[in-house]
């Protein structure tokens, strides 16, 4: 499970930014809270902002730092590594960014991170204590690399073998050590925290595809039918969604179709997914990636989460990860919205709510609601969050000049 996400000097991110998602002592919707050794941890995240404020950004930063960790392994060596520095600083744009992850895995607390600019991997770190509630567990080193120097704790004298062999075969200094030597070994702890890493999934616009669906649905038939239930609770007129293999150019390919009643007689049309509604298309791009994440567990973001969503489904969902008995394993949803159906109290804890704003020297700062300590449970937060109260919120220039 992910505790923590913290970076810097990413796209809008000038400053050291910090997504938190262990509770804090507020007492709201404590039975949807997952306790894990005795520590208190959030399902749900939410983020609200204006548009442009670098909601997103936050997601994309997660989303860059577990997409360097997979690809690591083979990228060419001779190119530049890719970056997204903060862009309205000559300074920052030259500086490294950071990334870093906190997360409980086998009873451990990891913490992984690495710096990070476009000729090579500056710094990157490893290390574990026991995940109790206990405040002494000792943090233990696993490695720490400062430029070409790589050291690994006597623990962890099997990787330091392998990299000292590995190195001597190959310019390492864009490579991470957590990416290339976890798929040396078939088990072990790199090569657990390198499987976990890359269970996080991401539902992001910008690299939204029906693909991921089609996979899901045709490989897993208990998903298929919940599948099938939520999208004809979604739209009474749809009574499913046929997938149909099909080939084009010997190639295999997938036919959607909405499955509709016809008027004419008791038979069914069939409605190619691209005619249907922008919601169905919509359900049918997330919905399976979300029931997949609730299943097996697991860290899911979604950008713009409530976009051509009716608000009772966007609220279902939602409900479904702080509901036990569906969430079995403990599953984490982070996603962004404009809506503020679900701003309050009722809906989600002040811990589950952050914020983000821009202001005008285009640095973006992220807050959870918590953070304002004199707010009641049983404030209208929608309205202090539309008024201006939390921030967040778009400019208005005419306002300010009154």
């Amino acid at each position: 499970m992910l505790l923590q996400f913290k970076f810097q000097n990413h796209k809008c991110f000038y400053d050291k930014t910090i997504l938190d998602l262990t509770a804090t002592l507020e007492k709201r919707h404590i039975e949807e809270i997952i306790d894990i050794n005795g520590n208190k941890i959030l399902p749900v995240i939410a983020i609200h902002g204006a548009n442009a404020s670098g909601k997103s950004s936050v997601l994309d930063a997660l989303y860059f730092m577990c997409k360097t960790i997979k690809t690591s392994n083979y990228i060419d060596i001779n190119n530049q590594l890719v970056t997204s520095p903060f862009a309205f600083s000559n300074k920052k744009f030259l500086e490294n960014s950071e990334y870093e992850i906190s997360f409980v895995l086998n009873n451990y607390e990891y913490r992984y991170g690495f710096s990070i600019n476009k000729e090579e991997i500056e710094e990157e770190w490893l290390y574990k204590k026991k995940f109790t509630n206990n405040k002494r567990s000792i943090q233990k080193v696993i490695f720490e690399r400062n430029h070409n120097q790589v050291n690994f704790s006597k623990s962890y004298n099997n990787y330091k073998r392998t990299w000292n062999l590995f190195k001597n075969d190959i310019n390492f200094k864009k490579l991470l050590i957590l990416s290339n030597l976890s798929i040396k070994e078939e088990h072990g702890i790199l090569r657990d925290i390198y499987d976990f890493i890359n269970k996080f999934n991401f539902r992001i616009e910008s690299i939204l595809d029906r693909n991921t669906s089609i996979d899901i649905l045709t490989k897993n038939n208990t998903l298929f039918n919940k599948f099938q239930e939520i999208i004809k609770e979604f739209d009474p007129c749809l009574l499913g969604i046929q997938i149909d293999e099909i080939s084009i150019d010997n190639e295999k390919s997938y036919k959607i179709s909405g499955i509709h009643k016809s008027l004419d007689n008791n038979k069914t049309i069939l409605l190619p997914l691209h005619k249907e509604s922008d919601g169905t298309i919509k359900i049918f791009n997330i919905m399976p990636t979300i029931l997949k994440n609730l299943e097996l567990g697991g860290v899911l973001c979604i950008d713009e989460l409530d976009v051509k969503l009716h608000p009772l489904l966007f609220k279902r969902i939602v409900n479904m990860y702080n509901d036990k008995t569906i969430n079995i394993n403990n599953a984490q949803l982070i996603f962004t919205s404009h809506s503020t159906f679900m701003f309050n109290s009722k809906s989600l804890r002040r811990d589950e709510i952050y914020l983000v704003e821009k202001d005008k020297l285009g640095k973006s700062r992220l807050y959870s609601l918590s953070e304002f300590k004199n707010l009641r449970i049983d404030a209208d937060y929608e309205k202090k969050y539309l008024t201006g109260q939390f921030g967040a919120i778009p400019y208005n220039d005419d306002e300010e000049e009154m």
